[in-house]
């Protein structure tokens, strides 16, 4: 008898883990704190139906019993497809460098999501990527070669290898701080801006990703651009103490 009260409070026990991280897990993909997308969501699930499954030994219903079985398959396909497409996922030499630079953070198979919006082009010298003053309905990141930075007609920086032109228009929805012209033959990624915001309000965990490395490489070109332009006045400034 006092094994039989063991028993039950083992079995209980296992189910009570299960419907708690059935409810956890939940409650985690609706705050955001883990993705659908991810491994994470899946393998709880498949955790949690195990052990309610796994209750119902002692109190066995078929229903339920259907229900969590369901439960571990769906689980399994879908842990089983991610795997597959992160190992066919295939990525040039100039993908990597976008990965690396504006979607780090995000596991292969939901950077090729967010690469397959996108459209490689070359540029040829001369090409003018924005205008000052005028709207920017795209999003552009170098892979090779480089673009002068104009500010009224005056070349302020340049845009090199690994970074990304209008996104301070992009995150801010004003017009071009600055008119960008290809100087040297250029290799680059464009998403057109509508397309992107479309695609992003329906994957929020690609968005929160690529958002915050717009926002580095914004601080990082504001901080370069800053330094540049302070080099270029300092010897204007040294002039009248030499003299």
């Amino acid at each position: 008898m006092r094994e039989l009260f063991v028993d039950l409070d083992i079995f209980n026990t296992i189910g009570i883990v299960g419907v708690s991280l059935y409810i956890g897990n939940y409650m985690a993909l609706q705050t955001g704190f883990v993705r659908g997308q991810g491994y994470v969501y899946p393998a709880v699930c498949l955790i949690a139906a195990s052990c309610v499954l796994a209750s119902l030994m002692q109190d066995f219903n078929l229903s339920s019993a259907v229900i969590q079985i369901t439960w571990i398959a769906i689980s399994i396909i879908g842990i089983a497809r991610m795997y597959v497409l992160g190992v066919t996922s295939r990525f040039s030499d100039q993908e990597r460098l976008f990965m690396q630079h504006m979607a780090n953070g995000l596991s292969e198979h939901r950077a090729r999501a967010l690469l397959d919006t996108g459209m490689w082009l070359q540029a040829e010298p001369g090409t003018i990527l924005t205008r000052e003053g005028q709207p920017v309905d795209h999003l552009s990141f170098v892979a090779s070669g480089n673009a002068r930075v104009i500010v009224g007609g005056k070349a302020i920086a340049t845009s090199d290898v690994g970074m990304a032109i209008g996104e301070i228009t992009y995150l801010s929805g004003e017009p071009a701080t600055a008119t960008v012209e290809v100087a040297e033959q250029m290799h680059l990624i464009r998403f057109e801006a509508d397309k992107l915001r479309a695609f992003l309000q329906k994957n929020t965990d690609i968005a929160a990703v690529l958002e915050q490395n717009m926002a580095n490489h914004l601080r990082s070109k504001l901080v370069s651009m800053s330094e540049t332009a302070s080099q270029a006045k300092a010897p204007s400034a040294a002039k009248p103490a030499a003299a």
